[in-house]
This record gives structure tokens, sequence and C-alpha cells, in this order.
């Protein structure tokens, strides 16, 4: 693949909770290494009609803004903008999934496969047996390409997150207040058939610039 952030240091993350890419509240940096996926992001706001229009449907979706220290060729840019398409259908998904408290599974897997999709089936699952939600929201200040493979079909982008500004609680409660806790995390997209899907989502590390 190549890489434009080779001085960067990949830091897996030891979450809360046992789940295989479990919620946690907080994350937390283990002192070495290990392979445990970063806890899968959620939100608050009220969930929406699945049926509605999503970024993959939209036939001139809206690219976000990204960095790169990679020089794209054009084939590259295209992937990468398929990628980012599908990395904001798949925080949506997590949004809406974990803010119902796991009832809202509908097109679960319209953006997320392998790791993530079963992450994503196994936390709303959990947290609709324990009668609990995801409350704030989870939102990329930023996103970073980071890798493009030599067949366009894996992306990694890298964001920084606030990890203080979601939290795991019972149905009725609110989020509670906590300082700032930002992280870098990276997502990998991965193609599947003519779409873009998010693969998995690892911690890349505890620094990181809102």
């Amino acid at each position: 693949m190549k890489t434009g952030l080779g001085r960067r240091v990949r830091v897996r993350a030891a979450t809360a909770l046992t789940l295989t890419a479990g919620l946690s509240v907080p994350l937390l940096l283990s002192g070495c290494e290990d392979h445990s996926p970063v806890a899968a992001p959620t939100s608050t706001l009220p969930a929406k009609d699945s049926s509605t229009a999503s970024p993959a449907a939209d036939p001139q979706p809206t690219i976000p803004a990204y960095e790169t220290d990679l020089d794209l060729s054009s084939e590259e840019t295209e992937a990468v903008e398929g990628a980012l398409v599908a990395l904001d259908g798949y925080i949506t998904t997590l949004n809406r999934v974990f803010a119902s408290g796991g009832t809202d599974t509908k097109l679960i897997d319209e953006f997320a496969m392998d790791e993530a999709l079963k992450a994503l089936s196994d936390d709303s699952k959990s947290l609709e047996k324990q009668d609990q939600y995801m409350a704030g929201e989870f939102k990329l200040k930023s996103r970073e390409i980071s890798d493009v493979s030599s067949d366009y079909d894996l992306i990694s982008v890298l964001s920084c997150v606030d990890n203080a500004a979601f939290a795991q609680v019972d149905r009725g409660r609110t989020m509670p207040a906590s300082e700032p806790d930002l992280l870098t995390v990276e997502f990998v997209a991965k193609t599947d058939g003519d779409d873009w899907k998010v693969q998995s989502q690892n911690l890349w590390s505890k620094q990181c610039a809102p």
C-alpha cells in the first residue's frame, strides 16, 4: 500500500467492554500492543427513517474535505472519494443504530462489512439486551488519507475523534460530563462489488488535534 504517514506508529486499543469491536466508555490505551478494535461511536440524535436517501443513494453525493501526503492519481482520487462517502454513511448508520438502543438496524450492512459489520451487529444486540443506548454524538473532526492499495480497493482514513463525546448509558440517563479525550482512529474502507464499505476501525494513537 502507498503510505504517506509512515512516521506514525499504530497503537491498538483495549476496550472497556469485551465485545468483538466493543462499545467502550471510555476507550483505554493499553501500555502494550494488543489487537482489540476501537470502540464503536454513537449518537443520541433521534433515529431517522432508514428508507430516506443515504450518501450512497445520492446521485451526486457530497465528497467531504480531506487531507493527504500522498500524490494521488486520478484513479486513486476516485477511489478515495468513494471510500469517504461510504465512511460518512457508516458513521450515520452507527449514530442511528446506537441512538435507538440497538433496535433500528435497518440497512445495517449498507456501509459496513466484515469486522465493522459484526461489531455493529453485536453491539446493537448488547445495547438492546441491557436496555441501554449511547448518549452523545460521534463525529469525524478530520479525514486524512494515509494508505491506498495498489489495486485501489483498500483505503485507510485517519480521523481525530473526541472519545469523551459519547457514552453508553441506561435509557433515561443523559450524557455524563467529561474532559475531551482526543484520539486518532483509523478506518479501513474496502470495495464490495461496485460499492465501498467500512471494513474495520482501530485506534491509531492518542494524539490528534481537533
